[in-house]
């Protein structure tokens, strides 16, 4: 199977999960798992002023990735990279969070259930931050792992620092009492849909024969 087939399939398969994780969550509560995976959480981990500050700065590294990003590729003169990243972060930032909530229409966690460290308004499925935060992670992953093909150590770096903070970032979002995990999840799935449907057209351009003639030449 070509390769942006299989990233065809594969955005497929998320979108089909994703709207079958929504149907669950929508105008729902905690989800099996939900509430002890919360208390789990705040439990391991109590919150502090330190521990507040530590998710406040990684917020704000979330929230500027994008434009690190961007530069880095404008830097490396790489311009179908500077697209790619505009193209995967900017609709999902601006449309992304208030297109699909309503859909869902799924409250916040509530203080009856888990502590509430940080109060957020409006709707809970899907995160915001977790649609954010895939999105400029995902497509770094993406093009990291395409410069990975000279075997760059730089590269490694970049793809496990990427997963590292978006993982945090979607523990950070259940420690405070923001979300529920299956909002982080629906996040994550409905962003990384529209990143593998993104990584598909620049597969086939990448492969295209006019393409390949064009680098030739």
């Amino acid at each position: 199977m070509k390769t942006y087939r299989l990233f065809l399939a594969t955005a497929g398969a998320f979108l089909v999960v994703a709207i079958l994780l929504g149907l669950q969550a929508k105008n729902a509560g905690p989800l099996p798992g939900d509430l002890e995976f919360s208390r789990a959480v705040q439990l391991a981990l109590p919150f502090t002023d330190g521990v507040g500050q530590f998710w406040k700065v990684l917020g704000g590294i979330i929230y500027y990735s994008p434009y690190l990003v961007l530069a880095v590729s404008l830097g490396l003169r790489k311009w179908d990279w500077a697209l790619l990243v505009v193209l995967a972060c900017a609709p999902v930032a601006l449309f992304g969070e208030s297109q699909l909530k309503p859909l869902f229409n799924r409250p916040r966690p509530t203080g009856e259930l888990v502590a509430i460290f940080q109060v957020a308004k409006g709707l809970s499925f899907p995160s915001g931050a977790a649609l954010n935060a895939m999105a400029v992670y995902g497509i770094t992953i993406y093009l990291a792992r395409l410069a990975e093909k000279s075997g760059s150590v730089i590269a490694r770096a970049v793809v496990a620092v990427s997963v590292i903070l978006l993982l945090l970032g979607g523990l950070g979002r259940v420690h405070v009492g923001a979300h529920w995990a299956t909002d982080i999840f629906g996040g994550w799935l409905f962003s990384s849909c529209w990143l593998a449907l993104l990584m598909a057209v620049h597969q086939w351009w990448l492969h295209h024969p006019q393409q390949q003639d064009s680098e030739a030449d």
